[in-house]
């Protein structure tokens, strides 16, 4: 018989996988300032493209040491049944929440975020700021997993409540209200807060599929 995984070790793992957000000021102020003997306020646009291939390194060692032990210790993520689709009521609702998502991003940028960050950038530097993005969407649809199944864990039963979103609105979403460094961003940090509930809904509507999720959460933030 499967041991019982007690809710506080998703949680955990949840919280643990917004701490890898935190290495990114490890890897400016010590890997980098190594590396390239200069601070980020001085960087050049190849050494920002330096940075995000750094921290693609980085999350991607946390990622899969994260999935490697849930895995063998709690069995979880499960195998997706391929046969569970979505109801067509609960594609309505995605593509509803990802509407939403990407009205918040033309609100930043005036246009498609892609068409934004393309500008003034080399084919390297775009390519590695997507890179980067990447793996931040990878982190996010994790907390948002780990999150949803440690309140279910709780509550010992599956709950159309985004618990998952809400966890990633009041860590990483809250988090933007400063993340930038220069003062407290209101609007940065409560759009992200608003991205990351409907994230949520859409990792519950798309029956907690997690490539579908990804990949949905991923054109919401990076389109």
């Amino acid at each position: 018989m499967a041991r019982e995984v007690k809710w506080t070790k998703y949680l955990w793992l949840s919280l643990l996988l917004f701490g890898a957000f935190m290495l990114e000021y490890f890897s400016i102020f010590v890997i980098e300032f190594m590396i390239l003997h200069v601070d980020i306020w001085n960087y050049t646009a190849n050494q920002r493209s330096v940075h995000c291939m750094i921290m693609v390194f980085i999350w991607a060692v946390v990622i899969v040491m994260a999935l490697f032990f849930s895995q063998k210790y709690y069995h979880f993520p499960s195998r997706e049944n391929k046969e569970d689709h979505p109801s067509l009521k609960n594609w309505v609702i995605t593509f509803s929440c990802l509407i939403c998502c990407k009205i918040l991003t033309f609100i930043d940028w005036h246009t498609l975020k892609v068409f934004g960050e393309v500008q003034g950038k080399n084919a390297y530097q775009f390519c590695a700021q997507y890179l980067y993005y990447l793996f931040e969407v990878m982190l996010v649809t994790l907390i948002i997993m780990y999150g949803q199944k440690a309140i279910e864990t709780l509550l010992k039963k599956e709950s159309p409540i985004p618990f998952g979103g809400i966890i990633l609105a009041v860590t990483w979403g809250a988090f933007h209200f400063v993340s930038r460094g220069v003062g407290l961003e209101i609007w940065n940090g409560i759009s992200t807060m608003i991205f990351s509930v409907l994230s949520g809904v859409m990792y519950l509507r798309l029956n907690r599929k997690c490539l579908y999720s990804y990949l949905f959460i991923a054109v919401g933030y990076l389109l």
